[in-house]
């Protein structure tokens, strides 16, 4: 019996279509084994040309082996932040990490790294030498998010002009006089809390700080109400779906997701659409702005004065527009999510700490007045109170210290860098593809560097005397880094801070309602963890769920 041709016909396709999936297969089996040997290698050459000890390591596993044991026999929680993954190391290995740095080899999940924690070690690639940022944070992790073309991730010269466009916005002088703008969305946060304490209801606070960080910085950069705390707005609705996308380890449920890059085609869109006319109506009217200028407008003002032969001012070249969203999309995650997460810690560390909490609200009676009611009045008329209240930023300070909502920069050197102790002289290689990791959260609980490392001590702040032991270590605080890349935003983040909880913690206390056989680390329930579907930042355990209480 005679077979259809059309069978041989579709037999021969899938044949052959299965033998080129084979190869193909064949051939990612065959790239993967080549870097797993290239990357293994960077560590064993370490050990033999270079004489540096490392912890114990496996050709096959890398350094994962080992720490999957260490973090298997320690007692914490499964879904504390990964960073702090390098303490435990730290703890485990001492005589190693003596040294200032782990090599830490946990390739496929994530890139060979040196995981830095001397504070002048540190300063070598940041401050010394401000070393580029690592290659796969703009062309990987953010890729889809700005194209990795924004003030985080740019470099050379477009960085250092992109920089000098925005600087006059982040300004301290530019952002107080922005303040009356931020109280208004601060009373819509204390309206908020009011109607919590009212209905006796569980909230959490973390959600509620995330609503009022993306008002500010909508009034920051753009001078407009996003009113997230109200009703959700396309902006932040869209942008929270995409930061839902983005991850920074491995992560084949989004790297294989059919669907990732067209999601991130929709939101980009949306998200171009939703700031256009906010910035074109910028465009068009910046020059006839009175009063408080919002960051775009300086922004704008001081690309317009650097392009000395552009005369059409009404028609801001695309391209430039372009570039401006981009900047714009990093301000307002930067700007929010970070904030976000340190104010709601803050609250919760003050309710931990009767006695702190009772001097935070002892310096707001004496410099903004004992009625709380009128202190946003106060403010209002004269925000340089806000630079009086070194209580409060030793709370904010503590803070970021005890939990900064990322680890610490991250670098590449040359292929002939390294690093050098500056106690024993010992040089370190740290080039050759490997990612230098300044690890902030560990040294932030260094004993060497701080005293009573994992106490909450705003006082330390306070201190003057560099003999005193709790006088803060010298490059030891790096929650926002340090040199010339350090974070635009730190004037704007510890304002609206300080503003936030002069405006608050006098009126409010907050009831947490962990479990009572809720786990502890690092000597409480409200630790640090990471959320799995959102970018890796460090947020507080649960959302930080509470119950409001008036105070009078």
């Amino acid at each position: 019996m005679t077979q259809p041709l059309g069978d041989f016909s579709v037999a021969g396709s899938l044949g052959m279509a299965a033998r080129a999936l084979g190869y193909l297969a064949l051939l990612g089996l065959a790239i993967f084994f080549v870097r797993l040997y290239q990357v293994r290698m960077m560590f064993r050459r370490v050990q033999k040309e270079h004489g540096i000890p490392i912890m114990p390591h496996s050709f096959l596993f890398g350094h994962l082996w080992t720490i999957g044991k260490v973090t298997m026999k320690t007692a914490w929680p499964r879904d504390a932040t990964t960073h702090w993954q390098m303490l435990l190391l730290r703890q485990e290995f001492p005589e190693l990490a003596n040294a200032g740095l782990l090599y830490m080899d946990v390739w496929p999940i994530s890139f060979p790294m040196v995981a830095v924690f001397d504070p002048d070690m540190i300063a070598q690639f940041t401050q010394v030498q401000s070393l580029p940022k690592y290659w796969a944070q703009g062309h990987r992790e953010f890729k889809h998010f700005t194209g990795g073309r924004d003030l985080v991730h740019l470099e050379g010269q477009e960085w250092k002009a992109a920089r000098s466009m925005f600087n006059p916005g982040f300004s301290a002088k530019n952002l107080l006089s922005l303040i009356p703008s931020f109280i208004e969305e601060a009373l819509v946060f204390k309206e908020r809390l009011k109607k919590a304490a009212a209905s006796d209801d569980v909230v959490r606070l973390e959600s509620y700080t995330t609503d009022l960080t993306f008002d500010v910085i909508g009034r920051a950069v753009l001078g407009t109400r996003l009113d997230a705390q109200v009703r959700p707005h396309p902006i932040t609705e869209t942008m929270t779906k995409q930061l839902q996308l983005l991850y920074f380890a491995l992560s084949l449920k989004k790297e294989l997701n059919p669907l990732r890059l067209i999601k991130h085609w929709i939101y980009n869109s949306r998200i171009r659409n939703a700031l256009l006319p906010l910035i074109q109506d910028t465009v068009r009217n910046y020059e006839k702005i009175e009063g408080p200028k919002t960051i775009l407008t300086l922004a704008l003002k001081s690309y317009v004065n650097e392009v000395q032969d552009y005369s059409a001012r009404g028609s801001i070249p695309p391209e430039f527009i372009e570039s401006v969203i981009r900047h714009i999309k990093i301000f307002l995650f930067a700007g929010h999510d970070t904030t976000a997460s340190t104010l709601a810690f803050s609250y919760y560390y003050l309710s931990q700490h009767p006695d702190k909490a009772a001097k935070i609200r002892a310096e707001h009676d004496e410099v903004l007045g004992v009625d709380a009611a009128v202190a946003a009045e106060r403010i209002s008329a004269d925000p340089t109170l806000l630079n009086r209240l070194p209580y409060t930023s030793g709370v904010i300070k503590e803070t970021l210290r005890l939990t900064p909502p990322v680890s610490g920069t991250i670098r590449q050197g040359p292929a002939d860098f390294f690093l050098t102790n500056p106690h024993t002289g010992v040089r370190y290689p740290a080039g050759q593809g490997f990612m230098l990791h300044a690890a902030g959260a560990v040294l932030h609980r260094e004993a060497a560097h701080w005293r009573d490392p994992n106490a909450f001590v705003p006082e330390r702040w306070l201190v003057r005397d560099e003999a005193d032991p709790y006088y803060p270590g010298r490059n030891a605080w790096r929650p926002f880094e340090m040199g010339p890349r350090n974070c635009i935003g730190q004037e704007l983040a510890q304002l609206e801070m300080r503003l936030v909880l002069a405006l608050t913690v006098r009126e409010f206390d907050f009831e947490d309602m962990y479990p009572a056989d809720a786990p502890t680390f690092l000597g409480y329930k409200g630790y640090q963890v990471e959320l799995p579907d959102y970018v890796a930042t460090g947020h507080i355990k649960d959302g930080y769920p509470v119950k409001v209480k008036r105070r009078y």
